[in-house]
């Protein structure tokens, strides 16, 4: 069956490996670095058939030239980020993308980056959302405006409950923290949430992906009701310390 293979780089980005039902051909998202993601191509004796990227920032981006020269795998990215980065493809809202039995929609994300775009693969509900939503947190607004996250993180929620959200970022353990700083109501999820994060921190387990309907009931970013409340909620995650 197809799957997704989570590779570590750098201190908490992942790379992700999407490899097709006969495990012979392979699709990289968001490559921050190569020499990880060569390593496991050529020990699964993988073909790289495409690559995708989710925005320009160069923990996304820096791994991109090594393997478009070795493998010269297509590669789709944001439209708006044409002067960022090399590509093949340069994709925006509504695109449908078909590679290999994979059919890919793309979404703009806009608020992270102002060209931040996610990969929706429908028949098997993974979103691949780089920056915009972290296991109890959102990606810090670079570019885009308080209501741009907000919109943003509204078209995540409207995916199917049984979406898994796969982030570029092991960033849920120190957004636990934040959570706790708000003196919010720990309710029985959140307490479910915190004690299926340390088991798979004791098993050096990623907690990524997440289930969206688990983040829409405990996720104060989602939760938010209005730009208001998105805005201070992101004004105080920009200051707080872990």
């Amino acid at each position: 069956m197809s799957k997704v293979e989570l590779i570590s780089i750098l201190n908490d980005n992942y790379v992700f490996l999407i490899t097709n039902l006969e495990q012979t051909e392979a699709i990289l998202v968001d490559p921050g670095a190569s020499s990880e993601a060569i390593k496991v191509i050529k020990y699964k004796n993988l073909k790289l058939i495409a690559i995708l990227i989710t925005h320009h920032h160069a923990d996304h981006i820096d791994g991109l030239a090594e393997l478009q020269e070795q493998f010269q795998a297509p590669t789709w990215a944001p439209f708006k980020n044409k002067n960022q980065i090399q590509a093949d493809h340069y994709v925006s809202e509504g695109a449908e993308i078909n590679i290999s039995s994979f059919k890919i929609k793309v979404i703009d994300l806009p608020g992270h980056t102002l060209g931040h775009i996610a990969y929706w693969f429908a028949e098997q509900k993974w979103l691949f959302s780089g920056d915009v939503l972290f296991g109890l947190g959102c990606g810090r607004l670079f570019e885009g405006s308080f209501e741009e996250g907000f919109k943003s993180l509204q078209k995540i929620k409207s995916l199917p409950d049984d979406t898994f959200i796969f982030c570029t970022h092991e960033y849920t353990e120190a957004n636990l923290l934040f959570y706790k700083s708000l003196a919010l109501d720990f309710s029985e999820e959140i307490k479910n949430y915190e004690k299926d994060l340390k088991q798979k921190i004791s098993l050096n387990v990623p907690s990524v992906p997440l289930l969206l309907s688990v983040e829409k009931k405990v996720n104060p970013f989602l939760l938010a009701k209005n730009v208001e409340i998105f805005s201070t909620l992101r004004e105080q995650r920009n200051w707080f310390k872990a």
